[in-house]
């Protein structure tokens, strides 16, 4: 009986070691797949974080280009406003000019100084006073238009002037947001880069993690399998002891019983017994 417990105990053992060993080699598996996914997280992680910090670039760059547009539709819109203005300028010179008296202004000037001069120094009745100054009056509306010809001239020079500037003001701020968008779109497609490389190694991430599972699942298995085992050898063992112990005891017991009968002999011959064949026909246990 106890050879036939013995026997099965070294079959489970054995069943039990190559159960370790799948076991063991199971989650030694499984964390080495949990370690490449691990790396790979640590990888998309970077990958985040960098494609956040493109995006904050970009975003800083899509708001310097919107300021800037800003400011040469502004001043697009200044040099239209200009443009009007010299148009209508130019249409007043024209009719201005039209206007204009066939004598220089020079002349005109000094005559009407003789005639105030005159005025002035001489002493002249009303009647003699009032064609003077009639005639002085209509000079001054003749230098008056010189006057509105020059200012004319001198604002429509002003706003060529300013419009030259705005213009190139203009060309200078569509060349900086036109090289600040191409950058904006630079950043953009490496952000996109980025966060696809992120998404594909999110996918063999996943696939590692679901082979790590596997792994692991396989890993249970077994173990449960192992749990099993080990319990049916521990229980095995307790049998093999509560055996052992009763052959013993059986063992014991006849040995008893052969010193009991030898004393018995011994007695019925009338030969002199040990203290412990007296013992055992007096019912004592021996030590």
């Amino acid at each position: 009986m106890s050879n036939e417990i013995t026997q099965k105990i070294r079959k489970l053992s054995q069943e039990l070691k190559s159960l370790r060993e799948k076991r063991d080699s199971f989650n030694k598996e499984a964390k080495q797949w949990a370690e490449k996914r691990d790396t790979i997280h640590k990888q998309i992680k970077d990958l985040r974080l960098e494609a956040t910090n493109i995006r904050e670039r970009r975003d800083a760059m899509n708001a310097k280009v919107k300021d800037l547009k800003s400011q040469r539709d502004q001043t697009i819109a200044l040099i239209k406003e200009e443009i009007e203005e010299t148009k209508q300028l130019k249409e007043r010179l024209r009719l201005l000019t039209a206007k204009k008296p066939k004598r220089a202004a020079n002349a005109i000037r000094r005559e009407k100084e003789e005639i105030e001069w005159e005025i002035q120094t001489t002493s002249l009745t009303l009647q003699e006073e009032k064609p003077l100054i009639e005639k002085a009056n209509q000079l001054e509306i003749k230098l008056n238009i010189y006057q509105q010809i020059n200012d004319a001239k001198e604002k429509i020079t002003e706003l060529q002037n300013e419009i030259k500037i705005m213009d190139e003001e203009a060309r200078l701020f569509h060349t900086q947001l036109s090289e600040l968008a191409q950058l904006s779109q630079e950043h953009h497609n490496k952000m996109m880069e980025t966060i696809n490389k992120a998404k594909t190694l999110q996918t063999e991430a996943d696939n590692h993690h679901q082979i790590f599972l596997q792994n692991k699942q396989k890993s249970q298995k077994i173990h449960a399998k192992y749990a099993e085992v080990e319990k049916k050898i521990k229980a095995l063992k307790k049998d093999l002891a509560e055996t052992e112990e009763k052959r013993k005891m059986l063992q014991q017991e006849e040995t008893r019983k052969k010193l009991k009968a030898k004393a018995l002999k011994k007695l019925k011959q009338g030969e002199k017994l040990t203290l412990e064949e007296f013992r055992l026909l007096a019912g004592e246990e021996t030590t």
